[in-house]
């Protein structure tokens, strides 16, 4: 089994980098940039799980990938990025290679079964960033939940959690892979906040303010996936949505950071700071304010949140243009 990673930017570089590391053979697809400094120096992985530079195989566009019948393709490009991404692998593999899904939001999966006829799911509680080609660093979280689409599990789901135990990554198998995929959906609806705001998450839950605007943007979400009946089952280090909006709004001290903690940034916040002019906004806080609109249930937090964030990363503003205050007041509140 060779495992085809299409998308190698942070999360699929850190993957690439432990399986590589373990001895598994694995192929790149990314950035020019990046697949140029890792066949000359390697890929260096450093951050709370080690540092190393191993040495996976790269290329640029899948016209140099010589497709094999034990290709496993994982994909790991952003939402907005899967219909093209989905389209050349049509063109490139047949309809059933496994395709596993390592991507946040619920969209990719359903654009995936349009076209491939072995589609699995993976939950992620993985931080992970891309800090200069040939360099990524795995942040934190270390927990994969895997599964077919929309359901069940078989031979290869078994293969690829294999192959991820051995490279030392916490991964778990179900036959019930969509709960698990909505409540990872929850904890990125901070995403767009924190980008907006310039803060870590460790940063946000520390403050009052902060703590209390995010425990809205859950609730909402709460309210609407309650009247939806949808389904969720919690990852390993993750808390139940409504323990996380009780656990917001409850009685709390702000205490001291350590460095580190301050410096762990989700993917959006990257998105912003590196001017990529574009996030996933519309498919996570936006989702909510869809089916919020769907249901007849109220979400003015959500419904605004993909508005500034995507403004701004059509203008190339760096996180932490906007306080909170000013967030209050396009919301026609006061903080």
């Amino acid at each position: 089994m060779r495992f085809v990673i299409f998308g190698a930017g942070a999360v699929g570089s850190v993957i690439g980098a432990h399986l590589s590391q373990a001895g598994a053979e694995v192929l790149l697809i990314g950035d020019g940039p990046h697949v140029d400094k890792i066949r000359a120096d390697g890929l260096k992985l450093f951050g709370r799980y080690g540092e190393f530079v191993t040495q996976p195989a790269a290329c640029c566009t899948l016209d140099e990938w010589d497709f094999r019948p034990d290709d496993v393709v994982f994909l790991a490009v952003k939402t907005y990025d899967t219909p093209v991404a989905l389209e050349q692998l049509a063109d490139k593999v047949p309809a059933d290679t496994p395709l596993f899904c390592f991507q946040n939001t619920m969209s990719n999966e359903d654009m995936a079964a349009e076209r491939f006829s072995r589609v699995y799911g993976v939950a992620l509680h993985l931080g992970a960033r891309y800090v200069f080609p040939g360099e990524v660093s795995h942040l934190g979280g270390n927990t994969l939940v895997v599964g077919r689409y929309p359901e069940g599990q078989d031979e290869t789901a078994e293969a690829v959690v294999a192959a991820l135990n051995s490279a030392g990554r916490e991964a778990i198998l179900t036959d019930t892979i969509v709960p698990y995929k909505w409540a990872k959906f929850c904890v990125n609806l901070l995403n767009s906040p924190l980008a907006i705001l310039g803060l870590s998450g460790a940063e946000a839950m520390n403050r009052l303010d902060t703590r209390h605007f995010l425990a809205e943007v859950f609730d909402e979400a709460q309210q609407v996936l309650s009247r939806a009946e949808t389904p969720m089952k919690t990852l390993p280090g993750d808390r139940p949505l409504p323990q996380m909006v009780e656990w917001l709004r409850g009685a709390y001290t702000p205490k001291p950071l350590p460095e580190r903690a301050q410096q762990v940034f989700p993917s959006m916040w990257q998105d912003i700071y590196c001017r990529r002019g574009r996030t996933e906004a519309r498919y996570l806080n936006g989702r909510v304010a869809e089916l919020g609109r769907r249901l007849s249930v109220a979400t003015p937090v959500n419904a605004l949140l993909p508005n500034v964030v995507d403004g701004m990363a059509e203008r190339r503003e760096l996180p932490g243009t906007y306080s909170l205050a000013d967030v209050y007041r396009l919301l026609g509140r006061e903080t």
